[in-house]
This record gives C-alpha cells, structure tokens and sequence, in this order.
C-alpha cells in the first residue's frame, strides 16, 4: 500500500521520485538550449573541419612544389649535371656535323607518317601534315632514329635502351649518364627529366617521347610550355631562378596534359644550359587524396580536393574518376559531356585539363580569398559543401577546393536531430531504472570507485579504495587495488625496457631513421644529391693481429674506435658501420648539410693524429689509410632482425678504392673533394692511380688545414 507521506517513502522510492522530477525539469529547459548549441556546435564543426583539410592539403601541395623547387635548384648546381650537359651539347654538336643515311631519314620520316601522325589525328589535334613534325637538323634525325624508331621497346619503355650501339660519342656519353639520370625520375617521382643546351636544343632526355633532340626555340614544339619554361630559363642571368609552367596538353607526348619545372646550368658564370623535369601527376594525387586516405582525413565517402586554374579546369583527378574510372565515365555521358572529352580521359588515364569545375568558390579563390560555403546544386552531385583557398605557388594561378555533398556533411545535425527528440523517452526510463537500483549502501562505494578510476584514467597509478566489507563491492575494491598495484609494476617496467630499446636503437641507426622505424616504416631507403664518404683502414693489421692476443686486438680496436666516434660525433658525422680493422662513416646524411666536405676532412686528419697517439700510449706502430670521396648515393635500412644503416653507389665505391690505393699514412681524396676543399686545405697531386671498374683515377692527398699548415711552417 502506497504511503501518502513523503517522509514515510523509502530511500528508493524518494530517490526515484526526486530524479524524475529533475530530470523532467532538466530535460525540458536544458535539453532544448542543448539541441540549439550542438547543432550550432556541429554545423561549426563541419565547416571548420572542412576547411581545416582545406588548408592542410594548400600546406602540402604548396611543400610539395617548394621541395620540387630546391631539388631542381640543387640539381642544376650538382657536378654531374653540369658535366653531362657540357659532354651531351658537345656530342650533339659533333653529332650534327656528320652525314645522314638516306635509309636513316626514310626510316624516321616512315614511322612519322605510319605511328605517331595517325595517333594525333585520332586525338582529333593533328597539324596539316605529319611533315610539321619532322625533326630537321642531322643530329635529332640520327637520334630519333636510333632511341626512338630502332628502339625495340614500346614508348613508355624507351628509358630501357643505354646504348644503341652505334659506337658515336654521343652514345657513349648516353651510356654514361642515363642509368643514373632514370633513377632520379623514378625516385622522386618525376615523369622526365631533359637536359637542353644554351640555344635550345633538347640534346638528352630519359623518356625519349617525339621531342627528344628537337629545338625548342625553332623545333616544332616550340610554342609548348616545355619551350616557354626554357625561354624563361635561356633569359635570367640568375642560377638559383626556377620556373614552372601550367598544365597544357603537349602534342610530342600526343595531347596528353603534361607540366614541368625547370632551372638554368650555370658553370661559374658560363651559361650550359637547363635543367628540366616533367613533372608526374601521380604524385601530385598523391598527396591530394592522401594515398586514397578521403575518410581517414576527413572528407568521408563523397569528399575530394581539387586543384583548379584559371581556365576552371581541374588540374588533379577526380576521387570518383580515381575510385570507378568507367562509373565515372558513364556518369558524366549521361550528364551531357561530349564524347571526345571522354575518350581523352579514357586515353590519358586522367579528368586533368578535361572537366570544368563551375563554382563561384572557385572564382573567389582565384581572386585571393578563401572561405567555405554552400555551393548550388549540381547535376549528379547535389548541393556541396565547399571550401576554397588560392595556392600559392611561383608562377602558377591555381586554387584549391576541397567539396563534399551537403547531405553526407550535415548528417551528424540530423542525427543530433534524432538524438534529442528519441532519447529523452529513455533517458526517463533510465533514470527510473536506476534510481530503483540505487540504494544507499551501494552509492558510497561505486562513487568511491569512480574517483579512484578517474585518478587511473587520469593517470594517477597511486589511487586506492578504501572499503573493507566483506561483500561484492569490497571483493570488487580490493581487486582494483591489486590491478593499479599490477599497472604500476608493469608500466615501470615497460618504462624501463623502452629506455633499453631507445638506447641501443639510437646506437644502431641515426636518430632520424631510428625515429621512422618507430613511427612504424619498413622500407626506408633515400636518395642524397650530395655527401661526403670516408673509408679508414689500419696498416698491416693482419700481420700485428698474428703477434698479439685476440683480447688485446679486440682492446685495441674498441679503443682506437671509440676515439674515432668521438670525433664523428663532434663533428655531426654518421658512422656507419665498422667490417674488422675498417671504418666507414658518412657526411651529409641523414639531415643534409652544406660543409659535410670539410667536416670529412677535418675527421680524416682527427682520425690519422688519433691514431698516431694511441699507437704512442700502447707501444704500437699504428698507421691508418683513408679514403674521401664526393657525390649522390642510396642509403637505406637493410635487414629484419639484425639490421644496419647501409650507403650505395659509385661515391661509395669509388671512396673505398681511394683508400685501398692509398698511401700508408696519407689520406687520398677524389678530385670532386679537391675542387671544394683546395681554397682551405693543402693537397699533393698524386697524378692518375688505376681503380678498379673505373680505370685511370686523378687522386690528391690531404695534407691539412692551409692556416695550420702555413703556421708550422
């Protein structure tokens, strides 16, 4: 029977009765002033993270060309071009003065008319005949001829031809060079890469398309952007200038929308030529798309960014083009797009230069403002979520738009909707569920459990329950005392064995490779443009290991060693690895650094009067042999379980036999660290030695510090 005093009721009943009560006085009043603010607040919060991805790609498109910009700069300055530009303008010349074969014309005029003329009438962007495409000086005849027409690889396969071997000069310096200049394009992500001389004439490049050897001044592809960028570069007297051009079809690669950068070849003050690279669109959606990561950066199931010109072209593919190419394709015939739009992008494999992209945003952007907003209604789209901004990028007028359908970005409003109106009923019943529950006994307890969990959540492994009854929940307090007790004996020692594991890390691998493997990448090999390598080795160490203990080797090496890292490290240099009484170390790599070729010296002559000392204080007659050596290499992680931190290349190899040619005592250097070091340091010409797999070899030996040479004299 139910009592009318209130004071009589139960602690559950009042308990029940004072909750609903609030929470029917809560839920009306603040329920709707919640609704209002978390729509707001959600509406807010897809704006803001639509646009926060707007600006993160503008930030990583915008890095992406600026690494573009000082990998060009840095390559146009590096030896090896500047040498193979001055030998391949040298072999085209020569090239050019010798006669032509009539067969040689025939054939290069026949595969013209027969392949690539009705390849561009096909694309509907043929000239009047395919005479307009004829290359015309003797030299880009013979050369088409022998990379292109002879060349028994399809095109896209042509960089596979090194030598054609017709025994010219030209194609001994292609031999030369083309190995590594392909694997610069293939490992940074470049299309092509051409070198063209100072009148114009493309006198190398990787891929071989119909422009290769052609004038780009005078040839007949002298009005494509590849040409005006190459205008740009034959007309500044600055070497560190670097021009890109727009998106453009380009007729020697069929009307395929191609872009470039390029940057001029200065020898001192003597004008070679320039350095270009095609650049890939592979890369570029890359980065748009995130490697396909739309819903892990936030953009869900419909979301895309795109770049846009001024011509409201997009310069980047579509996501749905990139997800469903035919889906896409068909989508957009039935939206009325002309059947040659179609096909081109069926042929180039790409939406770039071929949809427009109508937005008033994009106007906005390309005006120099940036904002979001809702965009109009688009026919198999539907109303989008827009934002925009302009990307700033030297030469280029470009915006950037990243859009998703307003359906799929506002359904968390609408599910907010539903939220607020379905679950007030159960909120109710919840509350009367749990106040029937509740009891007195059981509130102190659960509450004092709840503060000690959030003193764990928190982060407090030291939080304890202090409830010592016999039934469930002193059971239940007395087991999570003994699992914060196990947390904390466990963290500290998790704690513990992370600090060993970062410690021999860090003493296997440099800090920065060591941090990538940690970030969870596995494969991890990089190009460098320009290091400096050293390779040591102790003097008869065979013959004085055969007189002493193999204790006292061990001792002599970890000492002298030691001494050696000790230096590295001051000097911000990379040992890499030791093999028996050799040591091998690196300058310029990981982190790159301008003066890695005099830090490399100053550690060769640590190195020789470290040595001297030590063989001193152990009785011994210690001498060292070292080589030094200049250029790009490979570097990478090698191995699963025991790895190592290795380099690769002829720099590499190259230094190693400067120290096996070496003089006992003498540090022996290449000429690339002569040219760089000869202002500061003294060296002795040591004329030509013979290297193995490199013939005839200029070698120097290092002496010193000029200022500390000229002292002691």
């Amino acid at each position: 029977m139910l009592k009318l005093n209130f004071s009589d009721w139960s602690i559950r009943f009042k308990l029940l009765s004072l909750l609903l009560l609030l929470a029917g006085i809560t839920l009306a009043v603040t329920g709707t002033i919640a609704y209002i603010q978390n729509v707001t607040a959600l509406r807010d919060k897809v704006f803001n993270q639509l646009t926060g991805v707007t600006r993160s790609k503008r930030s990583q498109i915008e890095s992406y060309y600026q690494t573009i910009h000082n990998h060009v700069e840095t390559l146009s300055y590096d030896r090896m071009f500047i040498d193979a530009m001055r030998e391949f303008r040298d072999a085209y010349v020569k090239l050019n003065k010798a006669p032509l074969q009539a067969t040689t014309v025939d054939a290069v005029r026949e595969d013209y008319s027969q392949n690539f003329y009705p390849e561009m009438q096909n694309q509907g962007i043929a000239r009047q005949s395919f005479q307009a495409y004829l290359p015309v000086t003797p030299a880009a005849i013979q050369l088409q001829y022998l990379y292109i027409v002879k060349n028994q690889r399809s095109k896209g396969q042509r960089d596979q031809l090194i030598d054609p071997g017709d025994g010219s000069d030209y194609s001994a310096v292609h031999q030369k060079y083309h190995v590594a200049f392909r694997s610069i394009v293939r490992k940074f992500g470049y299309y092509d890469l051409y070198l063209i001389d100072e009148t114009g004439r493309q006198v190398y490049d990787v891929a071989k398309d119909r422009d290769f050897a052609t004038s780009l001044i005078e040839g007949p592809y002298r009005d494509s952007n590849l040409a005006r960028v190459v205008r740009q570069c034959l007309a500044t007297d600055n070497p560190d200038d670097v021009f890109f051009s727009d998106f453009e079809p380009y007729e020697a690669s069929r009307g395929e929308p191609t872009q470039y950068v390029a940057s001029p070849i200065f020898d001192g003050n003597q004008r070679l030529g320039v350095l270009a690279f095609q650049l890939s669109t592979v890369a570029i959606n890359r980065v748009l798309t995130g490697e396909r990561g739309w819903v892990r950066e936030g953009l869900g199931q419909t979301g895309e960014a795109l770049i846009v010109g001024p011509d409201h072209l997009v310069r980047s593919d579509a996501r749905k083009y990139l997800e469903d190419p035919e889906g896409y394709l068909a989508l957009h015939r039935s939206m009325g797009v002309p059947e040659k739009t179609l096909n081109r992008i069926r042929t180039f494999k790409t939406t770039i230069l071929q949809m427009p992209l109508n937005y008033t945003s994009v106007d906005l952007a390309l005006q120099g403002e940036q904002g979001t907003r809702v965009g109009f209604p688009e026919k198999g789209v539907g109303t989008s979520l827009v934002s925009y901004t302009p990307l700033q990028i030297e030469g280029l007028h470009w915006a950037l738009i990243a859009r998703m359908t307003s359906k799929e970005a506002f359904r968390s409003v609408r599910q907010m909707q539903w939220v607020f109106s379905g679950w007030g009923v159960v909120l109710l019943l919840l509350t009367v569920l749990a106040a029937w529950l509740m009891t007195r006994q059981i509130l102190h307890p659960v509450n004092a459990l709840v503060q000690a969990a959030r003193k764990v959540a928190s982060g407090d492994l030291t939080a304890n329950v202090d409830w010592k009854r016999m039934d469930e929940l002193g059971l239940l307090s007395d087991t999570f005392n003994s699992m914060t007790k196990s947390i904390r004996e466990k963290t500290e020692l998790i704690e513990q064995k992370n600090r060993e594991n970062e410690a021999l890390l860090l003493n296997i691998l440099p800090g920065e490779i060591a941090s990538r493997l940690k970030e969870g990448e596995h494969e991890i090999a990089d190009g460098f443009a320009d290091v400096t390598v050293l390779f040591g080795d102790i003097v008869g160490f065979t013959a004085l290991s055969s007189r002493i203990s193999a204790a006292q080797v061990v001792e002599m090496l970890n000492g002298l060693f030691s001494l050696f890292d000790q230096a590295a490290s001051e000097l911000g240099i990379e040992k890499i690895k030791t093999i028996g009484d050799c040591y091998m170390a690196v300058c310029g790599l990981p982190k790159p650094c301008s003066d890695h070729t005099e830090r490399m010296a100053s550690m060769a002559l640590r190195m020789m009067e470290a040595t001297q000392r030590y063989g001193q204080e152990k009785g011994l007659r210690l001498q060292l042999r070292i080589g030094l050596n200049t250029g790009p290499v490979v570097a990478g992680v090698i191995g699963v379980t025991k790895f190592i931190y290795d380099l690769w290349g002829d720099t590499v190899n190259l230094a190693s036999r400067m120290e096996s040619t070496g003089v006992p005592g003498g540090i022996q250097v290449t000429r690339s660290v002569y040219e760089r070091l000869k202002d500061s340091f003294e060296f002795e010409s040591r004329g030509t030695v013979q290297v193995k797999g490199k013939g005839e070899t200029e070698a120097w030996l290092l002496h010193g510090h000029l200022h500390l040479v000229e002292a002691a004299r």
